[in-house]
């Protein structure tokens, strides 16, 4: 949610069963009130590099109380600038932050170096919390047999992971319709839930929907640009089936190596899939870009 063009995940999380990704920074039960989330940058530390590193038991104090004694550290680690690293446990699901030396706070969003790498990532990475990015290619071909829908008859077919509660999701979606309705453009969407407690309700009630594009289509065109909030009423019962279905879209999300919406695929003019985080194009129109890139085939190869 600090880039341009995309949304990241917020704190809190929905607390529903049928919702829970495995390395969503922690749970539903999480307060924010001692949280310090966002970009942190490295020169925020300066002074704290040969800090000692925060006992379990001095951390598991912070995360117990933050969490109502749901969250339990199941490791720490040496973490960037002094910061001491702790994987949390909360309801058979691992998140990653990090603890600032004195023991008071838990930083919980990207930590970037000076060479702007997300220090979070690589570490959920090396610690088993999240899997390591899936490769364009191979994620295109997982797409293709997950809970997708096509909208758009002609043009070349490009992949869009998308949250009914992401305003940059819908202003991409508001781009690309002129150009899906004439033909200039395929969009593969693969509808996720976790920006707000709204957005399972409503993915659920989008792929639970006889006609999943129509009720993409209700969701955008009621957007509320005020709130943040699509526009479909949010599913009161989803079928287990439905709920499930959103849960693998979420869990191909991650797989991206980021948690953020919109993210897509495509197929570049040289005929390279390429994955990429935020609305496409490098701020140029959408019709541009349409008009430059491949087909991004089921099997992930690209075609004219």
């Amino acid at each position: 949610m600090f880039n341009i063009g995309e949304a990241r995940f917020p704190l809190p999380f929905p607390k529903r069963n049928t919702m829970k990704p495995r390395h969503l920074l922690l749970s539903a039960v999480l307060a924010v009130t001692a949280l310090v989330f966002g970009a942190v940058g490295e020169r925020f530390l300066v002074g704290t590099a040969q800090a000692r590193e925060v006992s379990k038991a001095v951390a598991q104090s912070l995360v117990g109380g933050l969490t109502h004694g749901q969250g339990t550290v199941e490791k720490t680690f040496s973490g960037p600038g002094g910061l001491t690293g702790v994987v949390v446990g909360i309801d058979g699901h691992q998140s990653l932050a990090y603890v600032t030396p004195d023991g008071h706070y838990l930083v919980a969003g990207a930590i970037l170096n000076a060479s702007g790498q997300n220090v979070l990532q690589k570490d959920a990475v090396r610690y088993g919390v999240i899997p390591a990015s899936e490769k364009p290619t191979a994620l295109a071909r997982a797409v293709a047999k997950g809970d997708t829908f096509v909208v758009g008859k002609a043009g070349p077919e490009m992949v869009a992971f998308i949250d009914p509660d992401c305003i940059f999701c819908h202003k991409f979606y508001e781009e690309a319709k002129p150009l899906m309705d004439s033909g200039k453009l395929r969009v593969r969407f693969v509808v996720t839930a976790f920006l707000k407690p709204s957005s399972l309700p409503r993915a659920e009630a989008i792929l639970g929907a006889a006609d999943p594009a129509a009720a993409l289509a209700e969701n955008e065109a009621h957007f509320n640009d005020t709130t943040e909030e699509g526009g479909i009423a949010p599913a009161k019962n989803a079928s287990a089936e439905v709920a499930r279905a959103v849960h693998g879209n979420t869990q191909l999300l991650q797989k991206s190596g980021e948690v953020a919406t919109p993210t897509v695929i495509y197929c570049s003019a040289a005929g390279k899939p390429t994955l990429e985080h935020g609305v496409p194009g490098s701020g140029k129109p959408l019709s541009a870009f349409a008009g430059s890139i491949q087909s991004l085939g089921a099997n992930g190869t690209c075609s004219r």
